[in-house]
């Protein structure tokens, strides 16, 4: 068994900045990869995160001026610590396949250390699971989907930046995301900071069901949503029988029939906003199989050790 995850470490940064406050915190991620039970080395400066949250929030709280005594003034807000953070690399897992990782890679100034100049830049990773082999977006689209794609790195507005070879760059800077009950490819395109920075599209082509594993939905997503309303993901068994639809903090089971759904079957409470991954339907035989080796399974050991001068 394959184990993928991300390791966030924090450092204290006292470099000042475009406001008072000149203390924050500066966060930067990594995706490992590994068998469950084995060692996985990842290369972070820094602490854990909740440690330096709580170190900031000590130092600012002594460096507050406090308000005099017979101040009418109203009483400061408290501290909060997702105001500390000035710099986040972030890294997202957005799909996992047998033989892939889709990765969201963001680097973010935030508002709360430069409100005139917060911005986002990037870039999404599809990449072989086991090495950073990056895989190519064209050659899975029709032709005339893949020159369409061409033009969101030619700058005609002004808001953009041109793109010397636009094959390249939507070949290099593509992700997996969920559309509508499918895995569809999208696209980051870079801007400048008077515009926040970069963007991801909206929605993207459809990504063919032999590449991502999935099975298409036995029912339109338009008749789905009329008949489960507020419904923002399904996914189908690979026959089609059975279908799971996502709703808020849920998972409905529905057994459709004739494009129609009944009542479901079950409800399975998940995180509110929770995002799919990874979509596949175990066999008889490898329910019976993961049922008796996954109680035993040991996760994996994160090793995480400082970055080499």
């Amino acid at each position: 068994m394959w184990w993928a995850g991300v390791v966030s470490r924090c450092v204290i940064d006292e470099g000042g900045g475009w406001v008072e406050d000149t203390i924050f915190i500066g966060r930067t991620d990594r995706v490992f990869v590994t068998r469950a039970g084995e060692e996985a080395r990842v290369e972070l400066d820094g602490k854990a995160c909740g440690e330096v949250e709580r170190e900031v929030l000590d130092l600012r709280t002594r460096a507050r001026k406090p308000a005099p005594r017979d101040s009418t003034m109203p009483e400061e807000e408290p501290l909060n610590p997702e105001t500390f953070y000035c710099s986040i690399s972030s890294r997202q897992i957005t799909f996992a396949s047998p033989t892939l990782l889709s990765i969201e890679a963001r680097d973010i100034g935030t508002e709360f250390c430069s409100p005139a100049k917060y911005s986002t830049s990037g870039t999404n990773i599809v990449r072989q699971f086991t090495s950073p082999t990056r895989v190519p977006l064209r050659p899975l689209l029709p032709p005339d989907v893949a020159a369409r794609l061409d033009s969101l790195f030619i700058d005609s507005d002004g808001a953009g930046f041109f793109a010397d070879d636009p094959a390249a760059s939507i070949d290099s800077t593509w992700g997996i995301r969920r559309q509508q009950g499918a895995w569809s490819a999208r696209v980051w395109v870079d801007g400048p900071i008077v515009a926040r920075g970069g963007h991801e599209t909206d929605e993207g082509p459809l990504l063919p069901h032999s590449f991502t594993g999935d099975a298409p939905l036995p029912i339109a997503w338009d008749a789905l949503v009329r008949q489960v309303p507020s419904s923002s993901d399904a996914i189908a068994s690979p026959a089609g029988d059975y279908l799971f639809v996502q709703r808020a903090d849920s998972l409905l089971l529905f057994r459709p029939a004739n494009g129609q759904l009944d009542s479901p079957l079950l409800s399975i409470h998940v995180g509110y906003g929770d995002e799919i991954t990874m979509v596949r339907w175990a066999t008889p035989a490898e329910t019976r199989r993961w049922n008796a080796e996954l109680p035993a399974l040991e996760p994996p050991r994160i090793r995480v050790v400082s970055s080499p001068k």
